[in-house]
């Protein structure tokens, strides 16, 4: 009487593990491996392109990230870390990979924007973060969007009258750009002093060494 429905019960239980084993496989193997497979650790402009980078400041480190990169959140306190150890006259800017649709990790590029514009990025990075990666929110759509807003305490209607400005296009369009002219398509990617796009292909610690000596020496070692 018990033995066809236990049978049909480990049969689907049986299913089930396999198939979720196969989507993480899949996900690992060909999604998140598969995104930089055939992008280089570092790789280099010339001085024509250098010229007419969009980027617009001189002795700077530029993180393209996306609060939907998982590696981009883990790496947090790292690239604060470097940040600190900058040469003096050097700065580190963050900017959100675009495009010109908001389409794939650009989808939270206006977000990011938009709480730029207000002064609130940096406070609120690590709640979007969150919201993005770990409780699978589509920051991107209205409502959503508007539910995060108000769990923030940012106020919608500011936030609203932020992202229809003409700094926040302006920042759109910056990043859009920068994304663009080097050819980001994996995030988190550095360029340094506009010449350097440089993936992260060690630990941080060994990685960030690197980009200091890109920075102060154009070299990736130490002379």
């Amino acid at each position: 009487m018990f033995k066809k429905p236990l049978a049909l019960i480990v049969y689907t239980l049986f299913i089930i593990v396999i198939s979720s084993l196969i989507t993480t496989a899949y996900i690992h193997y060909f999604v998140l491996d598969g995104q930089n497979e055939d992008i280089p650790a570092l790789t280099s402009i010339g001085d024509e392109q250098i010229k007419n980078s969009p980027i617009k400041e001189d002795n700077t480190i530029v993180e393209i990230f996306s609060y939907g990169c998982h590696y981009c959140a883990i790496n947090e306190g790292n690239v604060k870390n470097l940040e600190s150890q900058l040469p003096s006259g050097s700065k580190l800017v963050r900017l959100h990979i675009g495009n010109p649709q908001n389409s794939g990790l650009s989808a939270y590029a206006p977000l990011f924007a938009t709480l730029s514009v207000m002064g609130l990025e940096e406070k609120y990075r690590e709640s979007a973060y969150q919201a993005i990666i770990k409780e699978r929110q589509d920051l991107s759509d209205p409502a959503q969007l508007g539910q995060w807003l108000q769990d923030n305490g940012i106020d919608r209607t500011d936030y609203r009258s932020a992202s229809q400005s003409q700094d926040v296009k302006d920042l759109l369009a910056y990043m859009t750009a920068v994304s663009e002219y080097y050819q980001v398509n994996a995030t988190p990617s550095f360029i340094v002093n506009k010449k350097w796009l440089a993936q992260q292909d060690s630990d941080f610690s060994t990685f960030s060494k690197k980009l200091l000596s890109l920075l102060k020496n154009d070299s990736p070692q130490e002379p």
